[in-house]
């Protein structure tokens, strides 16, 4: 009885560790979408909160809008795409809430009667911003702030030089500046960058910002290491006694690529997923390559040790190497050029390399 739960504990263990080493396969492409997706979503939307300061003078009166709720109004209906996602607050208090608990990278407070300091060119601390030290946002979305509002201060601004110069109320000035703004009559500037033959200068895509290319390649040699292991397991276990002397090398290199080769698709449908691809035929070539040189390291390195605790033991060695000193996540030769030196004893940085 106390064999059967013994090969029964022995058992479930082993399938157990399958199992998760297939998820783990299944799983890193979808992670790699999902992560690549959520970049996206984050580079493209910095949450920033805004509200306007009620007009105590106004309040009550049933008059128009004020300028600093149309400017609310234009930055939180009018940003539909870009870099910044402005939202709506119902107070300064309400603001400070959101930047501080990190729900936003900063926010904006209109204060009241921004358009008669406009009118009295007193427009300095009329606008305050709640940031946290750590960001750079506030600096960026700055521009957009005050973008908006010129962009509804010049029709009132053109309609006031309009009553200046001719000394009487126009009411069709407004209209006539709509106009002009529609059509791009009153002041139109393009600036384009020409590589000297008349064809715009076109700016290198940058495919990625998360080093996918570098995660798969560390991700391949952890497998490739993992399957030496296996590898030296099986043989202790005496599986490949029944094999011919002369084929049980094959059986060996066999049972480690068996892994290795998961891994490789598994890297490739990352690539894809992640948006890293080039020329499907020179990927495939690469990362076949690389995937033969794993599984060659990974015998020798098997061959040498003769225990699969020594290998297991050398995965994480191999694995903070890589990412060290493997252009991963930062090139260091660029910083320190002697580590080069270093980076050759690790396979991932030949695979890296050649993609520049």
């Amino acid at each position: 009885m106390r064999r059967i739960r013994t090969w029964f504990f022995l058992s479930c263990k082993r399938h157990v560790c399958r199992l998760s080493f297939f998820m783990i396969l299944l799983l890193f492409p979808l992670g790699t979408f999902l992560l690549r997706n959520l970049q996206k979503d984050g580079e493209s939307s910095i949450r920033i909160a805004v509200c306007a300061e009620p007009d105590a003078k106004r309040a009550g009166k049933g008059q128009k809008q004020t300028l600093e709720q149309e400017v609310v109004l234009a930055l939180t209906e009018g940003q539909t795409d870009g870099l910044f996602q402005f939202y709506q607050c119902d107070s300064e208090e309400e603001v400070k809430d959101e930047v501080a608990s990190k729900r936003a990278e900063c926010g904006y407070v209109i204060l009241a009667g921004l358009r008669e300091r406009m009118d009295q060119k007193d427009f300095k601390r009329s606008i305050k911003v709640y940031s946290a030290p750590s960001t750079v946002a506030a600096r960026l979305a700055s521009e957009t702030v005050f973008a908006a509002v010129i962009k509804l201060y010049d029709r009132e601004l053109f309609c006031q030089y309009m009553e200046e110069k001719t000394g009487e109320e126009i009411q069709a000035s407004g209209v006539i500046y709509d106009k002009w703004k529609e059509n791009g009559s009153t002041f139109d500037f393009t600036y384009e960058l020409t590589n000297g033959q008349g064809a715009k200068q076109e700016e290198p895509v940058e495919l990625s910002v998360f080093p996918v290319r570098g995660v798969v390649a560390i991700y391949v040699l952890v497998i490739g290491l993992y399957g030496g292991a296996i590898g030296l397991a099986d043989k202790k276990k005496g599986m490949f006694l029944k094999v011919p002397y002369g084929s049980r090398i094959l059986c060996t290199l066999a049972g480690q690529a068996a892994p290795v080769c998961l891994g490789a698709v598994s890297g490739f449908a990352a690539l894809w997923t992640g948006g890293c691809m080039g020329s499907w035929i020179y990927e495939l070539a690469a990362l076949f390559g690389y995937g033969m040189a794993v599984i060659l390291f990974s015998w020798i390195l098997s061959q040498i040790c003769r225990r699969e605790e020594t290998v297991c033991c050398l995965i994480p060695f191999f694995l903070v190497g890589s990412l060290i000193f493997c252009p991963v996540f930062l090139d260091i030769r660029k910083y320190v050029p002697e580590f080069g030196i270093v980076e050759r004893l690790f396979l991932p940085g030949y695979y890296i390399r050649l993609f520049g």
